[in-house]
This record gives structure tokens, C-alpha cells and sequence, in this order.
């Protein structure tokens, strides 16, 4: 399990060559996937090599978690519609492209089969701390009392090593939400590194880490640790954006029909569902059915699903949140309200909502001019 508590004094300082030929070596026997930089922005994807890495980027729109741990787009079932006449006609068992496939259901005029996860084993390399917390808050959701065998698959087959943030970007907040920028989960990750000029400061979360990594490098010492403390003091001076999370559960209740939530939807918002779609904690799908051109086979699929789009309430009799002002309202509040839900906010802080919004709806503003409010 990563996190226990014997790998807590496992920190080293190794020189960040040394540590990249050590991600090469994992190749063999998994994916690596790392922030690679294209144009003027970074992305999350599988690289060949270490040196496609861009370990000093800022930020990315999509988080490493709703790319390989939680998927867009998956497959869980094929329906197919047998002939007229003998014996069902079930898919092929065994291991496919997407995973494996088990016949639950046959007759004489359709088969249902289940498609199982298979994921290879991959690392991820480059979690910021905002993200990682993200995944944290992924699990609660997928590895809860219910768990999601796609997700729980893909999860354990993940080596996850996140990386403290060395910049801040122009609308993170994580500070204000204890995101970031540095790291204190005390688990569900397997290595953090803190970038010392030339050297990563290691620290080894988990034992199957414990067990890959070859490398000795030098101890770190009261020195070292004390200009970790000192990096994350200083950086959290550079953030623009703050925000007060004390009591947001109680105002924004007693707030709904606050002027700023018809206001902002009238003259701002388009209802596109950007935000949602680059949240990293946003966790609502669909399920979708598609034919296949033979009129065969029938697909399902789970993929990613937005509260912003005017159809995401709708249930017989009626539309619940029509008003786009109750969309909008809807997702500012899951993202800095609903504590009662995990016992955390479900925002991580890092802005990608703000920086990815078309007509600049910034929460930090909304939230600020709800907390000046006070009602004639």
C-alpha cells in the first residue's frame, strides 16, 4: 500500500541525470507518461524517452488523472443481436484490445458480454500537488465503499511520482485550499521529488518504489530539509490568487439566490462546460449506447458528462437546473461548498477552470462578492 509510514526517513538527493536514466529503466516493463511540452503549453502523454520530459512546466488544461487513471471514454459492454437461426454467436473470449472479455448473457437472439479492464502498467511522472490531491479525491469517489473495477484496475496497475511545484501559475489558488504548493498527503502516491538545481530530493512513499529504485545518492540532512521548507515558504508568496474557505459551506447556502449567480450567467456564461471538462475533481458521466453500421452490435459507453449542459438534469417529468444561473451555481458551489460530501472541497486550487473559461468567469470573484454580501 504506498504511503506506510516505514518509508517516511527514505529521503536522498540524487542528481536529476542519475534519475531520468532511472525512469528510462522502468520502459522495459512499463509505460512512462510525463509532462512533455507542445508550443507554448505542456501536456500529460507517453513519451519514448526521459528526455522528452519538461519536468519545469507550469501547468497543463487536462490533469494525468481524467487522462490515464480516469477515462474520457470507456467501453463496458457489447450487445450483439444473433441470427435467426441455431445456437448464440458470443464474442471472443479471452484478452482483446481494450481488456478482457467475459460472455454474461447469451440466447437465441442476443449476447451480452462485459468488457474487464486490463491496463498496463504504466508510471506517471510530474504530479503536481494540486493533481495528486485531484487523484486523492478521484479515489473517494471510485474506490469507496462501491468500487469501480475500470478505475481500480488502471489504479493499482500506476506508479504515481508527484512533483513539487517549483512555479506558480497565474491562477492557482492552492495555497488557499491546502493543495499546494507542496505536497503533505501522507499517501496514495509512491515517490515526491523537490527539484534542488541539479539534484531531486527523493522521498519513497511506497515499497514496490522501494523496490524499483537502484539508486543511493547522497542523505539528506537538516540542511536540506530546511531549504525544502524554505522553497515551499517562499513560493507561497508568489500566488495572485487567494481565497477564504472558512465558513463557504453556510454562505453559499444561505446564498443561492445571491444577484451574482443570474448576472454571471446572463453575461457570461455560455454553458460549453470547459470547466468541467478541465476540472480534475469533476467525476459525473454518461453511459451511451452506439450502433454499429451492421446494425449488429450495440456498444456502451461511460464518458466524461458535464452539469453545465442544460440536458445533465433532466429526469422524467421535468428539468431540475433549466435556469443556466442554477448550471453555474451548481458547479461553483461542488467546487468550494458540499464539504459534507468527502470532508474536503472539491476544488484542488489549481484554476484551470478560470484559465480555460472563454468569457473569464472567475470563482475567486464570485465567491469574494457572495462573502461582501449583505442583504438590505
Amino acid at each position: 500500500m504506498t504511503g506506510e509510514r516505514t518509508f517516511q526517513k527514505f529521503k536522498r538527493l540524487i542528481p536529476k541525470k542519475a534519475f531520468l536514466l532511472w525512469l528510462d529503466s522502468l520502459k522495459k516493463d512499463y509505460k512512462l507518461i510525463g509532462p512533455v511540452k507542445t508550443g507554448n503549453h505542456a501536456v500529460f502523454k507517453e513519451v519514448d524517452s526521459s528526455e522528452e520530459l519538461f519536468m519545469e512546466y507550469g501547468t497543463t488544461m487536462l490533469s494525468p488523472g481524467k487522462l490515464f487513471l480516469y477515462k474520457p471514454n470507456e467501453e463496458l459492454f457489447r450487445f450483439t443481436f444473433n441470427e435467426k437461426n441455431p445456437s448464440p454467436i458470443p464474442l471472443p473470449q479471452g484478452e482483446g484490445a481494450r481488456g478482457r472479455v467475459t460472455e454474461i448473457f447469451s440466447s437465441e437472439k442476443i449476447s451480452v458480454d462485459e468488457i474487464h479492464s486490463m491496463p498496463e502498467k504504466q508510471v506517471i511522472v510530474g504530479v503536481h500537488p494540486c493533481d495528486m490531491n485531484a487523484i486523492l479525491y478521484l479515489d473517494r469517489t471510485f474506490l469507496g465503499a462501491v468500487k469501480d473495477p475500470h478505475y481500480e484496475a488502471r489504479r493499482k496497475n500506476t506508479v504515481i511520482i508527484s512533483l513539487n511545484c517549483a512555479y506558480v501559475s497565474e491562477n492557482c489558488f492552492c495555497s488557499s485550499v491546502g493543495t499546494g504548493p507542496f505536497l503533505h498527503a501522507a499517501s496514495g502516491y509512491d515517490m515526491l521529488l523537490t527539484a534542488f538545481e541539479n539534484e531531486y530530493l527523493v522521498e519513497i512513499k511506497s515499497r514496490r518504489v522501494e523496490e524499483l529504485f537502484g539508486l543511493r545518492g547522497r542523505g539528506a540532512g537538516n540542511a536540506e530539509l530546511r531549504l525544502k521548507a524554505e522553497k515551499e515558504k517562499s513560493i507561497k508568496w508568489k500566488f495572485k490568487k487567494t481565497v477564504d474557505i472558512s465558513g463557504l459551506d453556510n454562505i453559499f447556502a444561505e446564498n443561492t439566490g445571491h444577484p451574482v449567480w443570474q448576472r454571471t450567467a446572463e453575461e457570461k456564461c455560455l454553458s460549453c462546460g470547459n470547466c468541467v471538462m478541465v476540472c480534475p475533481t469533476c467525476f459525473c458521466y454518461d453511459i451511451r449506447d452506439e450502433m454499429s453500421m451492421d446494425l449488429k452490435t450495440v456498444t456502451r459507453y461511460r464518458c466524461f458528462d458535464a452539469c453545465q449542459d442544460i440536458r445533465f438534469a433532466e429526469v422524467h417529468g421535468g428539468n431540475f437546473r433549466q435556469r443556466r444561473a442554477a448550471r453555474l451555481r451548481q458547479f461553483v458551489t461542488h467546487k468550494l461548498d458540499q464539504t459534507n460530501q468527502y470532508g474536503v472541497s472539491g476544488t484542488v486550487g489549481c484554476g484551470r477552470c478560470i484559465t480555460w473559461c472563454p468569457t473569464g468567469i472567475d470563482l475567486m470573484e464570485i465567491t469574494e462578492e457572495i462573502q461582501r454580501y449583505e442583504p438590505a
